[in-house]
């Protein structure tokens, strides 16, 4: 049944009804009642009685609201209205509901008296759902959402004045989940009519903000959304920390807390009211981001098109390196003006004024060039420029004083000066530097009384003498020297073109008093002051006694020159018979050889530096910081210094580098290193990080140890380091030299000077320039000469060049001794041919070139031909001092005996003496031979006897008796396991003592010495 407003209330509400406006946020409406085409169609409850329907005409489109008045009925009441299933989508979890309405004031009603029941509020509630449950109104499942109350009610005059107030109510519905929703509004007694309404979500809207465009957002419910922004054409994202433009879309649909914001690119400004970038007009520019706006066009420059981030020079106008666009174009400047001049003698002094044209530039310098001319006049003839005699003072070029002094000049010569003007843009103009002339002829000559004759060579008949101080004659010139010389019998004049003269056919042992003049075209200058010269005595053709020693002792050369040449034919004839065999077995390409060995030798490479590739990193030198020189190694200094490899955390390491100087074969041996390194992989082996082997100085870059060399350190720790941490650290030194040996390589000078320390006491090992890979099927590496570290090298391994792992425990077993003596030198202050024969490397301290044959007869041999030459140089001397009867041939002789002798060192590097009874060789066989017989170095001060049992068990002459590295690592892992078998001192052993013990029977031909040092010490004198 459809109900009425009394007194036409619902026409008025239709009249009086205004939206409001629309907020910020963008706002999707779900559900509009004011826009709908036909009746509502909404579930009444109760249908009859409760709220109705009504239509209204407003400018000819209907408008259909609901009405509900129960106050006319009395009593409570319980009318219920429920929307139309409302399809809310996936999308928005929060909606909001705008209704207008209106409710009638209850004391308006006729009598004055507020009906029984009579409201002036009703109930909002909402119900989800996921589908349309059609008629049933299901009122338990609604919840409510408020009371709706009327801000303003009207009364029975606002009806008759037609002013019927509307009230407009908003709310929000909480976090939706189902697909849909009901509206359902609950009458409990007010005079209401229902004029509209909205059900709505907020989204935020599209949007530009700093010149960036933000997208329609969807909030999101009790938080903020961060948006990027896309920035507008022709600009980019700020550089700055802020970075790209971001706004936060707000629950409400409002865009808040912008962050950051878009800049125009370069050649582009930023427009008024949200035109976005425009390009900067004709005749202006914008170089970068950081310039507000567009600037004009420096002076002498422009841009002809839009949008230009630079304005071109105008032609002949150049910007200097380094300028940036904002400079403006500037010139060359014009030639230097008011050219001036003062001689004094041949020195000359030139000014000028600065040119009238500085090209818009302060930066001018001037360059002076000078040309000497043939002639006695300006005459234009040939000119060609000054010698290095001539001398500028400040300089001849990049002057910024327009002055410049000139000395050296010859006297009666012409000369002009070329002064020219440049700046800061000269060098980018094609033309040459403007330029002024200056034409200068020189005067009369000086006196020569300020120059000194000098002597530069004497003989019995002749004098060559020079006068310095005196000006090159050039080309073309025109000036002479005339020379008078006397002596008591004769005088002579001389005439010369140059300031030097040999004067000949003297008189022996004679003073002579010499002095010169110049000669020039206006007549002879003065003498220069007396000089006397005295020739030197006659030579007598007499053989001097060191021609002799010469003589006699080339002859002994060549005799041993011959017995060497015939022992080495007869052993390199020995090894190509054992060659062959082994070449014919391995006849396979080199190729195929390289591919099938781990090991890779440069040898195989027509480019070393290719080879080392194979197996380095090459890196970029930029990466590289070289900080300060910590040491010096075999090839070259060695520095320490930082690498910054991208996207790597930064390190310390190492540098090696080879010197510029090195010739070829360091080259190989340097980079030989790096590739050995690279192949290997284990925490107690010196990391490599790469090479640099594109620019010089080439360098091997590895992991920085922090405490250095194993030996030093150890020196200067002495009092802080116990035996548990000394065992650790040799541990580590077995583990790594274990990995060696597992990959078949020997390490052939393992020191404690090559064992590097870390910060946490890690120690590795390095110096791996002697390394080389065991490709033998035995296990053996042979060599054919090359350095050896006597002090630390196996008997094996110095009497027949044989290395295997076991010299490499040998080695082992002396680093152990090293380490428990605290760094001590083994074998004392010897030198390395006094542990064992051999010559000293240069370049390696602790490396000897081991020179003898490998079988004993060929030692007795050899050592034979040393004693021989011993005694025949002894008969030398007695000879020589027989002859020598002067003075003079006795000092000859003595220089010719060092000149052959290499006058410095023999052997250990002491200084030469002559001892024709000293018997070396049988001295050191018999040390060979202690060795052979068991004695060995004595145990180093509080040594654990567990430690000092395992070096003599390395030190074992048999190799085949001497424990493998993964036994000694094992035995010093028990032993760290186990520490107080450390407490145990090992006793002091005669047998393993170099001292006395070996000759202290004194039958010996040497038992006045009571050690090896000293026995050692009188052999190496030889």
């Amino acid at each position: 049944m459809e109900r009425r407003w009394p007194l036409g209330l619902g026409l008025l509400l239709l009249l009086c009804a205004t939206l409001t406006p629309g907020a910020r946020a963008k706002e999707v409406t779900l559900m509009d009642t004011s826009t709908a085409q036909g009746e509502l169609g909404w579930l009444l409850d109760p249908p009859e009685d409760g709220w109705s329907e009504v239509q209204q005409m407003l400018n000819g489109t209907p408008l259909y609201m609901y009405q509900d008045c129960p106050v006319q009925e009395g009593g409570d009441t319980d009318h219920w209205l429920r929307s139309n299933w409302i399809y809310r989508g996936e999308e928005a979890s929060r909606v909001h509901v705008e209704l207008q309405f209106t409710v009638r004031d209850c004391k308006s009603f006729p009598g004055g008296a507020r009906p029984l029941g009579c409201k002036e509020t009703f109930n909002l509630l909402y119900m989800e759902s996921d589908q349309d449950v059609g008629i049933q109104l299901r009122r338990p499942l609604f919840q409510k959402v408020t009371t709706v109350a009327a801000d303003q009610s009207f009364t029975i005059r606002d009806l008759a004045s037609g002013s019927v107030k509307l009230n407009v109510e908003h709310c929000s519905l909480g976090l939706l989940t189902r697909r849909g929703l009901y509206l359902a509004f609950h009458n409990p007694g007010a005079c209401v009519a229902l004029v509209s309404v909205r059900v709505f979500y907020q989204r935020c809207p599209e949007a530009v903000h700093g010149l960036a465009q933000f997208p329609d957002t969807l909030p999101r419910l009790g938080g903020l959304v961060e948006v990027a922004g896309t920035c507008l054409p022709h600009a980019q994202a700020s550089p700055g920390p802020s970075g790209a433009a971001r706004m936060h879309c707000s629950p409400d649909g409002e865009w808040l807390v912008p962050v950051g914001r878009c800049h125009c690119e370069p050649g582009y400004e930023e427009g008024g009211d949200g035109e976005g970038c425009l390009a900067c007009p004709g005749g202006s520019y914008r170089a970068d981001m950081g310039a507000p706006h567009c600037l004009q066009c420096p002076q002498h420059s422009t841009a002809e098109t839009e949008g230009a981030t630079i304005c071109t020079c105008e032609d002949g106008h150049y910007r200097a390196p380094g300028e940036g666009p904002q400079a403006a174009c500037t010139r060359p400047p014009s030639a230097p003006q008011n050219l001036s001049f003062s001689v004094l003698g041949t020195k000359l002094s030139l000014s000028w004024q600065p040119p009238a044209d500085t090209g818009g530039r302060q930066d001018v310098r001037y360059s002076v060039g000078c040309s000497q001319c043939r002639g006695a006049a300006l005459d234009g003839g040939p000119c060609q420029p000054c010698g290095g005699s001539v001398r500028f003072s400040p300089s001849a070029d990049g002057l910024a004083a327009p002055a410049v002094r000139v000395d050296g000049l010859e006297p009666y010569a012409n000369y002009t000066f070329n002064i020219a003007a440049q700046n800061g843009v000269s060098g980018l103009d094609t033309s040459k530097p403007a330029s002024a002339l200056l034409s200068i002829s020189m005067g009369h000559a000086e006196s020569l009384s300020g120059l000194s004759l000098r002597l530069v060579k004497k003989e019995p008949r002749q004098l060559e003498l020079t006068w310095a101080g005196s000006w090159p004659r050039s080309p073309g010139g025109n000036l002479s020297y005339e020379l008078h010389v006397l002596n008591q019998d004769e005088e002579r004049h001389q005439m010369v073109l140059e300031p030097r003269v040999l004067l000949t056919e003297l008189q022996p042992d004679t003073t002579y008093i010499v002095r010169v003049r110049m000669l020039t075209p206006l007549g002879p200058g003065p003498f220069s002051p007396d000089q006397e010269f005295r020739t030197s005595p006659p030579v007598s053709r007499s053989l001097t006694g060191g021609e002799i020693v010469a003589v006699i002792f080339g002859l002994l050369l060549g005799v041993g020159l011959l017995l060497g040449i015939l022992v080495f034919r007869s052993r390199k004839s020995k090894r190509r018979r054992q060659q062959r065999p082994r070449d014919h077995v391995t006849s396979v390409n080199r190729e195929d050889k390289l591919w099938l060995k781990p090991y890779v030798d440069l040898q195989a490479y027509e480019d070393p530096a290719q080879g080392a590739l194979d197996f380095t990193q090459e890196l970029d030198p930029t990466w590289l910081i070289v900080d300060t020189v910590i040491g010096e190694g075999e090839f070259g200094e060695v520095y320490r210094g930082t690498l910054r490899i991208p996207s790597q955390d930064c390190k310390t390491v190492a540098i090696k580098t080879l010197k510029d100087t090195s010739p070829d074969g360091q080259w190989w041996n340097f980079l030989r290193e790096a590739t050995i390194m690279g192949q290997f992989n284990h925490p107690h082996i010196l990391h490599l990080e790469g090479v640099i082997t594109k620019r010089k100085p080439i360098m091997i870059i590895t992991e920085f140890m922090e405490n250095g060399a194993l030996d030093a350190f150890l020196r200067e720790r002495e009092d802080q380091l116990i035996p548990g941490q000394l065992v650790a650290m040799l541990q580590g030194i077995a583990s790594g030299m274990n990995y060696l040996s597992d990959h078949n390589y020997v390490h052939r000078d393992l020191a404690a000077r090559n064992i590097l320390v870390s910060q946490n006491l890690c120690c590795k090992v390095s110096d791996f320039g002697l390394t080389r890979f065991l490709d033998n099927s035995d296990g053996t590496y042979e060599t054919q000469g090359g350095k050896i570290p006597i002090r630390w090298t196996a008997p094996e391994a110095i009497a027949h060049r044989i290395f295997t792992t076991a010299s490499d425990v040998w080695s082992f077993g002396i680093v152990m001794w090293e380490v428990l003596s605290f760094g001590d030198k083994p074998y004392g202050e010897m030198s390395n041919q006094e542990v064992s024969p051999g010559q000293s490397s240069p370049h390696h301290p602790s490396v000897a070139s081991h020179p003898f044959p490998k079988s004993s007869c060929k030692y007795l041999y050899f050592f034979f031909l040393i004693h021989s030459f011993s005694v025949l140089l002894s008969v030398l001397v007695t000879l020589a001092h027989t002859l020598c009867t002067t003075p003079t041939l006795v000092r000859g002789l003595r220089g010719s005996i060092a000149m052959l002798l290499g006058e410095q060192r023999f052997l250990t590097g002491r200084q030469v003496s002559f001892l024709p009874q000293a018997s070396f060789p049988s001295l050191l066989l018999q040390v060979m031979k202690s060795i052979e017989d068991g004695y060995r170095l004595p145990p180093p001060v509080d040594c654990p006897a567990p430690l000092y049992e395992l070096m003599k068990n390395c030190w074992a002459y048999d190799r085949a008796r001497r424990p493998h590295f993964h036994q000694l690592k094992a035995h010093l892992d028990h032993l760290l396991a186990n520490p107080h078998s450390l407490r145990t001192i090992a006793n002091f052993d005669p047998r393993s003592h170099w001292g006395g013990q070996i000759w202290e029977n004194g039958n010996g031909p040497h038992s006045q010495f009571s050690h090896i040092h000293q026995v050692l010490g009188l052999g190496a004198s030889i």
